[in-house]
């Protein structure tokens, strides 16, 4: 091969280089300026994004796109609590610190995948956080440095009423698969699976399949027909914990089965579950 031509070889590889940074920018910058009602279509892999992406009020970000985040220091998806009525669908986070984290109120987050983040990979939180729905998503193999904070999904921290996870998937978190601390209301999960929680990349936590609450909440959260299982890695593993939550929680329809421990159901209702 030729000077010349691994010379033309070598610019052609450094302007798709700087290409690919220019679209990258380009659609964060998209995403963040639109107007309410947009729908932002997403599509390929956007690489080596180094900052949050904000997303505005009534703003939808639709697509089978991947956005790779190139530092752990900052959130991909950031919904502020001023943005409502935001619906993320159908792309996959990774890299980011926590993959989609919404504090914003009535949003719809859908088909979303976050895996190898550095936090919980879908997590709703602050008193704004209400109305909210996560549907048909897969948060997976998230690893904190600790590992004792990075769940699949959470809601937590005041997060208000009306908040619903339904259809999801939770896999190889390196702490628990749902995590309900602190939320002060009722959270309704249903349909969704956990399983293979407490360990990842070599860090370790809680491991349990749903966590639902910790000592001082007081809230009836609800888990209808899903299933824990194989959740034994972690160092407190159940399929099932109210962790000292004092609330009733009602459990209907769910199935726990090869976890570490015994669940731990506090004081709940149960019908028509087979638990561990």
């Amino acid at each position: 091969m030729s000077y010349k031509t691994k010379l033309g070889l070598s610019l052609a590889l450094l302007v798709a280089g700087v290409g690919a940074v220019q679209a990258n920018n380009a659609i964060v910058a998209t995403i963040q300026a639109a107007k309410s009602g947009t729908t932002v279509n997403v599509s390929g892999t956007y690489s080596g994004i180094t900052t949050k992406i904000s997303v505005p009020s009534g703003v939808t970000v639709k697509g089978t796109a991947t956005f790779q985040f190139s530092s752990t220091s900052n959130d991909g998806f950031y919904v502020p609590s001023t943005s409502s009525g935001v619906t993320l669908q159908g792309f996959t986070v990774t890299g980011a610190n926590h993959g989609i984290i919404c504090y914003g109120p009535s949003c719809k987050i859908t088909s979303c995948i976050a895996v190898g983040n550095a936090n919980t990979g879908i997590e709703l939180i602050g008193s704004s956080a209400k109305n909210c729905t996560v549907s048909s998503c897969q948060s997976k193999q998230n690893a904190d440095s600790s590992g004792g904070n990075a769940d699949g999904f959470g809601c937590k921290q005041g997060a208000s009423s009306g908040n619903k996870f339904t259809g999801c998937d939770a896999h190889q978190n390196s702490d628990d698969g749902w995590d309900l601390e602190k939320s002060t209301a009722v959270v309704v999960i249903s349909g969704c699976t956990s399983y293979s929680e407490g360990s990842w990349n070599g860090k370790t936590g809680n491991g349990n399949g749903f966590k639902l609450g910790i000592s001082g909440d007081n809230v009836a959260h609800q888990l209808l027909s899903s299933n824990a299982h194989n959740n034994t890695a972690g160092d407190s593993a159940h399929g099932i914990a109210a962790n000292h939550n004092t609330g009733k929680l009602v459990l209907t329809g769910d199935h726990t089965y090869s976890n570490k421990n015994k669940d731990d159901l506090g004081n709940a209702v149960v019908t028509n579950c087979t638990l561990q």
